[in-house]
């Protein structure tokens, strides 16, 4: 049993990038339907998480590449 929350815990901490792009999206996801569904007063709330998590995948995608630029030009 401790195997395998070993392993879990090890692949969620080995790689990051994957891991949150995946939280981000979900949570995208989730914003837009709630976004969808709720009512005046709550929806600009959603629409304001649903641009977050748009930031933070955004974010997370364009991570590799900024660090690999910044490190071969530097």
């Amino acid at each position: 049993m401790f195997n395998r929350i070993r392993g879990l815990l090890t692949s969620i901490f080995t790689d990051f990038q994957t891991t949150f792009i995946w939280i981000f999206s979900i949570g995208f996801l989730i914003c837009a339907i709630a976004t969808a569904n709720a009512d005046e007063n709550s929806a600009p709330r959603f629409k304001k998480g649903a641009i977050w998590c748009g930031v933070g995948v955004v974010v997370f995608l364009l991570a590799r590449p900024i660090v690999q630029y910044i490190q071969s030009n530097l």
